[in-house]
């Protein structure tokens, strides 16, 4: 510690962010619903407060401490809908509300009624999910619904307002005449005298006459509140005027809104907007434009009114917000124009594509809103947190027994590395969802097996006879290009999900990136720092450990390659012949169609969600999807919110003979009769159907299409690294090596008749980071061995059995730690999990496996291909007895490090 001050410094300030980012977190998850709701009330009131005050910058400093002490809810880490439930919403349309032009479009094309629905119903739905993105929300859940509905899940329940508000844009453009400072003032004066203590302190007048009025962004809210009261009152605002704000400033500009008094009856309307389309503004660099176009009618609307109010300023309003107000200085023909309003290059993309698709959308009306319980269920998801701790704590536990002394710094770069990914999930305002845990679940596996990398290290220096020091320094020397290298790859597949994947699998690509990074740092930084400390100050004159792997173990694996070969090819086909038999039965609710039904169960008391799930799952359906429709103190209405991946088959098939619906019980009734006990009567005719629906996948075609291109690219940067760090045999080695265990994990699931769903999704993203890591490691030691064994004439495949021998204790090691885990989550995480963690389970086998019997064997199928099958071009014959006698002679010291890296 004494040679590396800065080591301790950089720790301790590594701990005391942490600890700041997750003690809102902690402090917030430990309150009741009641204190929760309380702290909010209490905090709305000190904000309005505060805001009339204007504080100066040091009492700003003062409220935000004291607010981050009473668990600032802001920092609060989002759940996602799995975890915490969120909002429901249900949006409809009438295409009868479509424009003439564009339903005379759809006539000459030749669409029947059921076609215009269905195309004007992915067009809401694709919209809807355009809006969304910008919502704080990750990973919802929209879907299609019906054949004229769109239902929307939200994560988290912050601001419901402005979630119907964002669902509802419709991103159309109008223009406006904008009221002169004679009609403009009079309005102002009466606002004040009706709202003076709402409206005064809050707004900054004009310095000049004919400046608009000005809002700072901190009372933005406020304000609207104000205006909207003020609009709907002709006594203060004209019947023929209204109240509009500018559009939010940006970051570098100075942050207030623009206040102004508009024409409410446009001068012309957007819906003859045939395209919009965003480019760099020469005018104003480095700004960006959108140039539009109109059809012919509203071009010709448009050049007339122009025309008729020369000379007055004109708003240019989006969506209610005035994006700039250009004074009109001639007729506007030709039916084009530009709109200016200091954008960046991605907003004017964004708002040039929804500019165009705003302009085919129909008026969407709001049918309810209401929040819903977590998909998962209150009880499976605690069931899953025990779980999860449990199996961490077996982890812990084990690492001592095994590792003694090691063992507890191991444990306490584990806790730390814990601590920084979930305050760095605070600090970035991450939503958590079960791919995350997913990506946490895979941290923790790696996080132990870098500190068992530098443990069995520092044992084979301590076994050559080193000193402890020198043990210890050459132990993290040698193991931190493998840790590297393992970790290196599986950021790049991260960060290349992160870049290509949308929704739950960027989701789990931000949580394994942050994780990745934390447990490098936690291994190579905290365990190495603890070690020192340990060690200088004479507190450890020894390292213990066990050992489940004899030291001179020498298992010829590569002996069994044709027939583990043979073996791994059999089961992918039969696994495959059975994915191809299945066919859509393969996929889970979140993948297919299916039927949304919201059901009320008249009972004296709550009904659990497990149970509901349970009884479902009893009556034949797969995998439902069981939620509470209302906030948790409203349980007691037991009405639940249910997604299966049943439907009704049509009544009459297309021969015209009866289809299966009339020969079998409707969804509907199969869902009575499976809940009927939960009622008080037990009465199947009590179970009350709310409402059913057909609702689309949960899961788009382009989410899939996402996640596809995102694995494809994954596969092409590992091969390209590892091609760069090791060689082209490798790279192709690891890749085989991971599609050899998600098609084995795929296969099982379709022999054991289970589904993938999104949480199976996370699992096999999982496994990718996993067998990554687990064929790197062992990789990483057949390279050294190939630099110290070089020109001593032995066979490539004595080095390949030798360099997995040696790794050996380390895999087993870290496949045990890692199936402590998931085999405590599988047994007791509740049936909502239990295909998540049998999907890790068969990964982390099969990943064990596939790196020993799979990755190394494809490398010596391309050595052998390559015609070398010695590392020397010596012609005599190789040294086998010196092989057999001392496989690790030449292992240690600086011959090992010379030679590291050396190539064939």
């Amino acid at each position: 510690m004494k040679k590396h001050p800065y080591r301790a410094i950089m720790i301790w300030a590594v701990v005391i962010v942490a600890l700041i980012n997750i003690y809102p977190t902690v402090g917030w998850m430990l309150c009741s619903q009641e204190t929760r709701d309380a702290k909010l009330q209490q905090w709305q009131e000190e904000d309005d407060a505060r805001a009339a005050q204007k504080p100066g910058a040091v009492q700003e400093m003062m409220w935000g401490a004291k607010r981050w002490a009473q668990f600032d809810r802001e920092r609060v880490i989002n759940l996602g809908l799995d975890l915490q439930g969120g909002i429901h919403m249900v949006v409809s349309f009438d295409p009868k509300d479509l424009d003439e032009e564009r339903l005379q479009e759809y006539k000459e094309r030749k669409y029947t009624d059921a076609q215009i629905e269905e195309e004007v119903q992915q067009i809401v739905l694709q919209q809807i999910q355009r809006r969304v993105n910008d919502f704080e929300a990750k990973e919802p859940i929209i879907q299609a619904l019906g054949t004229n509905q769109v239902q929307v899940q939200l994560p988290g329940e912050k601001d419901v307002e402005r979630a119907r508000n964002l669902i509802k844009k419709t991103a159309l453009l109008n223009f406006h005449i904008v009221a002169g400072v004679d009609e403009t003032l009079p309005v102002f004066s009466k606002i004040k005298e009706k709202f003076p203590e709402q409206f005064i302190p809050f707004v900054n007048q004009p310095v000049r006459r004919g400046d608009p009025f000005t809002v700072p962004v901190e009372h933005f809210a406020r304000v609207q509140r104000v205006l909207e009261k003020a609009n709907a009152n002709t006594e203060i605002v004209p019947e023929t005027k209204m109240l509009a704000f500018s559009q939010a400033p940006k970051q570098f500009e100075e942050q207030q809104y623009e206040l102004y008094l508009i024409d409410k009856e446009p001068i012309a309307r957007g819906e003859g907007l045939t395209s919009a389309m965003a480019i760099p503004d020469d005018s104003n660099p480095p700004y960006w434009q959108i140039l539009f176009a109109m059809n012919n009618a509203a071009a010709s609307s448009f050049a007339d009114a122009t025309e008729q109010n020369i000379g007055r300023p004109m708003a240019i309003v989006i969506d209610g917000l005035v994006i700039s107000a250009p004074v009109i200085r001639d007729r506007i023909g030709g039916g084009r124009g530009q709109i200016s309003g200091s954008f960046e290059a991605l907003e004017a993309r964004d708002l040039a594509i929804a500019l165009n698709s705003g302009s085919m959308v129909v008026p969407v009306h709001e049918e309810f809103t209401r929040v819903i319980g977590p998909t998962l269920g209150r009880e499976l998801i605690r069931k899953g947190v025990r779980s999860s701790v449990v199996g961490i704590v077996i982890v812990g536990i084990f690492m001592l027994l095994y590792y003694h002394m090691a063992g507890l710094v191991a444990l306490a770069a584990l806790v730390l590395n814990a601590v920084t990914v979930i305050a760095a999930m605070a600090y970035f305002d991450m939503t958590l969802t079960l791919p995350g845990i997913a990506g946490l679940i895979l941290t923790v596996g790696m996080a132990v097996d870098a500190n068992v990398l530098i443990f069995e290290r520092i044992r084979e220096e301590l076994k050559l006879g080193h000193s402890l020091v020198s043990s210890v320094e050459s132990g993290f020397s040698r193991a931190t290009v493998t840790i590297l290298d393992a970790n290196v790859t599986t950021l790049i597949a991260a960060v290349v999900l992160m870049q290509f994947g949308t929704g739950p699998i960027e989701g789990f690509a931000v949580t394994l990136s942050i994780g990745v990074c934390a447990s490098v740092f936690a291994a190579l930084v905290v365990s190495r720092a603890l070690l020192d400390f340990l060690v200088s100050s004479h507190t450890v004159s020894k390292l213990t450990m066990l050992s489940i792997v004899k030291p001179d173990t020498k298992v010829p694996f590569m002996r069994a390659r044709m027939v583990t070969a043979v073996i791994s090819v059999v089961v992918i086909l039969i696994g495959l012949g059975m994915f191809t038999v299945r066919g859509k039965d393969n996929f889970g609710v979140d993948f297919t169609e299916g039927t949304n039904i919201q059901l009320s169960l008249p009972s004296e008391t709550p009904v659990p969600v497990a149970d509901v799930r349970a009884a479902l799952m009893d009556a034949g359906f797969t995998s439902p999807i069981v939620q509470e429709s209302a906030d948790e103190s409203l349980t007691s209405s037991n009405e639940f919110m249910i997604r299966v991946g049943d439907i009704n088959a049509p009544a009459v098939d297309t021969d015209g003979t009866p289809g299966e619906a009339s020969m079998m019980t409707s969804v509907a009734e199969r869902m009575q009769q499976a809940c009927a006990p939960f009622t008080t009567s037990g009465a199947a005719a009590d179970v009350q159907i709310v409402d059913e629906q057909t609702v689309g996948p949960a899961v788009g075609a382009q989410l899939r299409k996402d996640a596809v291109l995102a694995m494809l690219w994954s596969l092409i940067f590992i091969v390209v690294y590892l091609t760069i760090r090791f060689e082209l045999k490798f790279a192709c080695g690891a890749v085989v090596a991971l599609i050899h265990d998600v098609l084995i994990t795929v296969g099982v699931f379709a022999l054991l008749r289970r589904q993938i769903t999104m949480p199976v999704i996370a699992a096999l993203l999982t496994i990718i980071g996993y067998s990554l890591n687990d064929t790197i490691v062992v990789f990483d030691r057949i390279r050294e061995d190939m630099g110290v064994y070089r020109g001593r004439g032995y066979k490539f495949l004595d080095i390949l059995n030798i360099a997995i021998n040696s790794t050996l204790s380390r895999t087993l090691l870290t496949s045990l730690t890692t199936l402590f885990v998931v085999v405590v989550l599988f047994i007791f995480g509740g049936s909502a999990i239990n295909d998540f963690a049998l999907a890790l389970i068969l990964g982390v086998l099969v990943g064990t496996y596939s790196s020993i019997f799979i990755a190394s064997p494809v490398v010596y199928l391309w050595q052998v291909v390559q015609g070398k099958h010695q590392l020397s071009t010596d012609t005599g014959k190789a040294d086998t007895a010196a092989t057999k006698k001392n496989p690790k002679k030449g292992t240690g010291g600086s011959k090992s490090k010379a030679s590291k890296g050396a190539r064939v």
